[in-house]
């Protein structure tokens, strides 16, 4: 007849074997998690647990793999990610203590980071000078010594050359005729008007029309 082996069990949860309830090569396992356990031989004497994804705890200790990871999102803030590329849309968060100038290595393979300082009390600050020092690279300086962190995401690029009337919805040709920006955006916008301006305008826009504040 068919006999049933059974391993050693609890079922209660959060429990974990001592090295002292298993053999070495013995296996056990808690029902109520989801959860197994092995004695291991070598240099250290203990109790280690086979890895679950169907498991509602978390897995606690350190976790080493050789090979990729792929997983459907990543929670975390990243602080400790290191030896990768990131993509676009990450971030990297650097801590400091005491300085009046703060180098920040982010991974983020780009010249066009944005970047911003906050204080131990997550006030923003404004350096004295943030120089892009290369692609993974930024030299942040300050008029005197602070602690804080400084946040690095993955940017855009900076935006020039002219915009056609057909690329805009919404607005008059007659507006749009001879529109040229240059700049990040970050900056003014230059437009020159050609031909005759038709519709309704807002009033302070008129204003500046007629003043040469446009």
């Amino acid at each position: 007849m068919a006999q049933i082996i059974r391993l050693k069990r609890s079922t209660s949860s959060g429990t974990k074997p001592r090295t002292q309830d298993l053999e070495t090569g013995e296996i056990a396992i808690n029902v109520y998690d989801g959860k197994a356990f092995t004695r291991k031989s070598g240099s250290v004497d203990e109790v280690v647990e086979f890895v679950s994804t169907n498991t509602t705890t978390a897995i606690s200790g350190d976790i080493n793999l050789d090979g990729s990871v792929t997983a459907s999102y990543f929670v975390g803030d990243g602080s400790q990610i290191t030896n990768i590329t990131v993509d676009q849309a990450a971030t990297s968060k650097k801590t400091f203590t005491n300085q009046s100038t703060w180098v920040v290595n982010h991974n983020l393979n780009t010249l066009n980071p944005i970047a911003q300082v906050y204080d131990s009390n997550n006030y923003q600050i404004i350096p004295e000078s943030l120089r892009i020092t290369d692609s993974n690279t930024i030299t942040i300086t300050f008029p005197r010594q602070e602690t804080g962190y400084a946040v690095v995401a993955k940017g855009g690029h900076i935006v020039s050359g002219s915009i056609s009337a057909e690329n805009i919805d919404g607005l008059s040709t007659s507006i749009l005729d001879g529109i040229n920006a240059t700049g990040a955006f970050s900056g003014s916008a230059q437009i020159s008007l050609s031909g005759d301006v038709t519709g309704t305008a807002d009033s302070t826009v008129i204003s500046q029309i007629d003043g040469g504040g446009i």
